[in-house]
């Protein structure tokens, strides 16, 4: 893919046309004296943003705010055959590619596989993905070397996107993420499921015993049940007996009472019959002798009177209580045989019902079984999602750690040879500027308990300071262009702010490789500079290749200036600012 030509449909835009092959600068010049006046507002920052609205970015609002009836074209020639890409900022959601009229995911789909190579199942890796790798499209794509997307679903999305280009498996990234995923969703449901209120019950209701033991149990339960269900034989006149039944014990009962009270009297009589109330008159008069006391003959034959008539009263009393004692006795043996009748009645009538019941106590059984059936499959059900969720876990711990010997044996022999070729090559330009410190990239086989598979370390020793940092962002982004894995993409597009604190001697050194290595290899290096960063480095450019500083002024694409609105990008003046 090359760039070929960036243009709009209003006449005060300033077109684009990028050099087929080598450098294509565009310069930002300020000519006004004025400290107000500023490189950032000439639009060399917007030539990017829009040719990314060109190759089907999301939406861009302030455009649909700011520029309204404007659109803006890009072509571009991929494998020698010409496409122009159209879209309006009033309606994004649709792009125009050779007058076909495409869905943004159509379009980006269609351009992806043009230039890059298929990759089975991997969402992340998109056309829009790739293409941000060699077009950083923000402020924020320029603060490390593997940090093409700022807000990028990191840190997968981004290992992801970066293993593709260096040529290495993103399976492998893939593999382990989805197993990681997996793995906390299944440690998440399993937390979620246990403090479920249906399980904390099963869990209360089994009074702290294993499960196990309370399905054992419940299964018993249901087998007595059913066995009581299956001998259990249904009597439609069953509650009727039993109201008889129920009858008879209640005579039985009401005449038990009644012996008891009789049998009660019965004794009460004997005992009143056992005591002997009356006083001899031998014992009285032997008393009024023993205290010397003469009593008169009258006084004596009274006495003998009164003991009489109490012998009388006793014998009397004796009788009736004697005649008393023999009704309730007889009344006792009629009540028992009466007892023993009714206990035969009540004796049949419960044989009738023996192993019999009614049709509701068969219904209550049933529902009892129903009842415990259920709680037994709700006990199973559990007991079987746990120890499923449980031989999950610990089948996607044996995946990782097999995914974790895999990637080890993949980086020490298949990926040896496309390790050497990147290493080669980002040290090969590190040196242009260092020819004194260590450089290379680092990929690791990423062990930890996370999604990451491969940890990605493109370095230059003492890279701490920004300039050398993007130096190294310089570096790895010509690695991606130069190996070509997976890809037909045959340019990098930089702002200036790859130049950012740099040294002039190193951006001088920089500029000389990108402009011989473009022209050499037919690659396109755009590069958006401004024009105090291009004359801080002219002398060293000087030194570096005599005359290289006119020549890469020639490769003058666009100059835009404050002098006017009109020498700016759009032609027009727009307050807005898309490179965040």
């Amino acid at each position: 893919m090359r760039l070929i030509e960036l243009t709009a449909n209003q006449e005060s835009f300033n077109t684009i046309s990028f050099n087929r092959t080598g450098l294509s600068l565009i310069l930002a010049s300020q000519k006004v004296d004025d400290a107000q006046k500023t490189y950032n507002s000439t639009g060399k920052s917007l030539s990017i943003a829009l040719t990314h609205f060109c190759l089907g970015s999301s939406s861009i609002k302030q455009l649909e705010k700011h520029l309204s009836g404007w659109e803006f074209s890009l072509t571009f020639e991929i494998n020698g055959v010409e496409y122009t890409s159209r879209r309006a900022t009033d309606n994004q959601n649709q792009i125009f590619l050779n007058d076909t009229k495409y869905r943004l995911g159509d379009f980006n789909a269609f351009l992806f596989d043009l230039l890059f190579e298929p990759v089975d199942d991997l969402d992340s890796i998109s056309f829009r993905s790739l293409i941000s790798r060699f077009i950083r499209p923000g402020r924020g794509s320029y603060k490390d070397a593997t940090t093409f997307i700022d807000k990028e679903k990191k840190p997968y999305a981004e290992l992801l996107n970066n293993t593709y280009l260096l040529g290495l498996d993103p399976k492998l990234v893939f593999d382990k993420y989805k197993l990681k995923k997996d793995l906390e969703e299944a440690e998440s449901f399993n937390k979620q499921f246990i403090k479920k209120p249906e399980f904390q019950k099963l869990v209360s209701d089994s009074g702290g015993k294993n499960i196990d033991i309370s399905i054992r149990n419940l299964k018993d339960d249901a087998e007595r049940l059913k066995q009581a269900l299956d001998t259990f034989v249904v009597a439609d006149d069953y509650h009727l007996i039993k109201q008889e039944a129920d009858d008879f014990a209640r005579l039985i009962a009401e005449r038990q009472n009644e012996i008891t009270r009789l049998q009660n009297a019965v004794n009460n009589i004997e005992t009143t019959l056992a005591l002997r109330k009356d006083v001899p008159v031998e014992k009285v008069l032997r008393l009024y002798e023993e205290a010397r006391v003469e009593l008169p003959e009258m006084l004596k034959k009274n006495i003998q009177e009164v003991e009489q008539f109490h012998k009388s009263l006793l014998s009397d009393r004796s009788n009736r209580l004697t005649k008393e004692k023999q009704l309730f006795e007889k009344q006792i043996q009629q009540l028992t045989t009466e007892i023993g009748a009714l206990g035969e009645q009540q004796g049949r009538r419960l044989q009738m019902l023996k192993g019999k019941g009614a049709l509701d106590q068969y219904m209550a059984l049933s529902q009892k079984l129903s009842e415990t059936e259920e709680r037994l499959q709700r006990y199973e059900l559990f007991r079987d999602i746990t120890t499923q969720q449980k031989n999950k876990i610990n089948e996607i711990q044996i995946g990782l750690k097999a995914g974790n010997i895999a990637a080890n044996n993949y980086l020490t022999e298949t990926a040896m040879p496309v390790l050497e070729e990147n290493i080669s090559m980002f040290q090969s330009i590190v040196r242009q500027c260092y020819d004194d410190k260590n450089a290379g990239i680092e990929i690791e086989n990423n062990e930890g308990n996370n999604q990451i598979r491969f940890n990605i370390n493109p370095f230059i020793d003492s890279d701490g300071g920004g300039g050398i940092n993007k130096v190294k962002i310089f570096c790895f982004d010509w690695t991606l262009l130069l190996a070509q894995h997976c890809h037909k993409v045959k340019f990098i597009w930089h702002d200036s702010l790859i130049f950012e604190g740099v040294d002039p001697r190193q951006r001088a050194t920089l500029l000389k490789f990108a402009y011989e290595e473009s022209e050499r290899r037919g690659f396109q290096y755009i590069i958006a500079l401004n024009q105090d960063e291009f004359e801080a480095a002219r002398r060293d450019l000087e030194s570096l290749s005599p005359g290289l500083p006119d020549k890469i002024l020639k490769r003058r694409v666009l100059e835009l200036t404050d002098e006017s609105d009109a020498n700016k990008l759009l032609g027009v003046y727009v307050e807005m600012n898309l490179m965040r």
